[in-house]
C-alpha cells in the first residue's frame, strides 16, 4: 500500500467515525425530544380532562335551581314591594348643605313615594 492509499483509508475511517458518532448523538437527542413530546402530550390530555371536569362542576354549581335553593336557605329576602321602589331623582345626594337637610329631604321623598304607592293601591282596588 502506498502512502496515498493509507492517507485515503485513514481519512475514510475518520470520516466514518465522525459520521457514526454524529448519528449516535443525533439519535439520542431525537429520543430525548420524543420523550419530552410524549410527556407534554400527556400533560395536555390531563389538562383537557381537568378542564372538562371543572366545566361540569361549574355547570352544576351555577344551575339556577341549585342557586335558588341556596338563596332561599341562606338569604332571607322577600320580594320587593311597590313602596320600596323609588325613582333615582328622588334620592338625596351629598350636595345638600348638611346632614339634617339630607335626612329631611330623604324623609320627604320617602313619604311622598309612600303616599303615591297608597294612591296606586287604592286605584288598583277600585278597578277590581
Amino acid at each position: 500500500m502506498t502512502s496515498t492509499d493509507t492517507a485515503k483509508l485513514s481519512i475514510l475511517v475518520a470520516l466514518t467515525s465522525f459520521i457514526g458518532v454524529g448519528m449516535f448523538v443525533l439519535k439520542n437527542q431525537v429520543q430525548t425530544l420524543e420523550g419530552e413530546l410524549n410527556r407534554i402530550n400527556l400533560s395536555i390530555q390531563e389538562d383537557v380532562k381537568s378542564i372538562h371536569v371543572l366545566r361540569a362542576e361549574w355547570s352544576h354549581l351555577n344551575s339556577p335551581q341549585r342557586l335558588r335553593t341556596l338563596a332561599e336557605k341562606h338569604i332571607s329576602l322577600n320580594p320587593a314591594r311597590a313602596e320600596q321602589i323609588i325613582n333615582f331623582s328622588e334620592l338625596p345626594f351629598a350636595y345638600e348643605q348638611n346632614e339634617s337637610d339630607r335626612r329631611l329631604i330623604a324623609q320627604r321623598n320617602i313619604n311622598r313615594q309612600a303616599e303615591h304607592n297608597r294612591q296606586l293601591k287604592l286605584l288598583v282596588k277600585a278597578q277590581h
